[in-house]
């Protein structure tokens, strides 16, 4: 993929989680095991993908075009921790292939911090799933 192609990728990645999630965050937030972390991690990882929008388009020298899209949430919260998860994992890589293409060291120094943010994303979520996977305690 070339630079600006990859570069356009991310962020229309990068906004559509913001958008999902922010709805997946309303649609799971209650949920009786997992509801509280949940929705803590998705609010805050909506929020810090938003931030990261800024950065993104002084990279990319043309802006974002940010606007809150209607995305239909998960169909269970199974499903949306597993697809946070995958989307999570596939950015890493994106944002290494971008590294790859890039000249500027301090634009790389950038997209490594994002690189290992996006690893710290990677982990929470793991952890959140591992967490509703595990059976019930009995009481």
């Amino acid at each position: 993929m070339r630079l600006k192609e990859l570069i356009r990728v991310i962020i229309t990645e990068e906004m559509a989680d913001v958008s999902v999630f922010n709805v997946d965050a309303d649609l799971f937030g209650s949920h009786p095991k997992i509801g509280g972390k949940l929705y803590e991690l998705y609010t805050r990882l909506s929020h810090e993908k938003k931030t990261r929008l800024k950065a993104l388009s002084k990279i990319s020298k043309e802006g974002v075009g940010f606007r809150q899209r209607k995305i239909p949430g998960s169909p269970s919260v199974e499903a949306s921790v597993r697809t946070h998860l995958t989307r999570a994992e596939k950015r890493v890589q994106l944002y290494r292939d971008l590294v790859k293409l890039l000249d500027n060291p301090e634009t790389k120094e950038i997209l490594k911090e994002m690189i290992l943010k996006e690893k710290g994303y990677v982990l929470a979520l793991r952890e959140l799933q591992t967490e509703l996977n595990a059976p019930e305690e009995k009481k």
